[in-house]
């Protein structure tokens, strides 16, 4: 998907109009495009005055208002929008912060050679921690349960 000019600030009307629709002053700080795994993913991160009310708990409220807007664009569009909607850069940081726990836990197993377990019911959590450790040859790594009891076993490899 590539967007001209006249797409993007159609993009910016629609998501600005959307947060001053539901109360909020929005500022949009980046919107990018990026290709992966064969898609074309609209990146937009934004600022907003009450953030962690718009992002909610563990991000719950976030993923509703980017399943929500993603809908928008793609009727506003007229094509299909895969959309990564960021807020004062939380997913950037908890991306950051969760790659650092599964490298720290996949250290420890590695050292200690004792599985450990990593309660993370969110798929999201899960594909990070997944990417970042599939590099690694010395643990292997699954997720195990279902629903809320979902978590993330890291062994050591024999």
């Amino acid at each position: 998907m590539i967007i001209d000019h006249n797409e993007k600030n159609l993009i910016e009307n629609i998501v600005l109009d959307f947060f001053d629709a539901a109360g909020y002053s929005a500022e949009i700080k980046n919107i990018s495009i990026q290709h992966e795994d064969d898609n074309y993913i609209l990146y937009i991160n934004l600022s907003v005055e009450d953030a962690q009310m718009l992002i909610g708990k563990q991000g719950v409220v976030l993923s509703d208002i980017q399943l929500l807007l993603r809908k928008i664009l793609k009727k506003g569009l007229n094509k299909e929008v895969f959309l990564n909607l960021d807020i004062d850069n939380y997913k950037k940081k908890k991306e950051e912060y969760l790659r650092d726990l599964a490298e720290d836990v996949a250290d420890e197993v590695s050292f200690t050679k004792k599985t450990k377990e990593i309660p993370m019911p969110c798929s999201f959590d899960r594909r990070i921690v997944h990417l970042e450790l599939a590099k690694r040859t010395d643990v292997i790594v699954e997720s195990v349960g279902e629903g809320e009891e979902r978590r993330i076993v890291i062994k050591p490899k024999a």
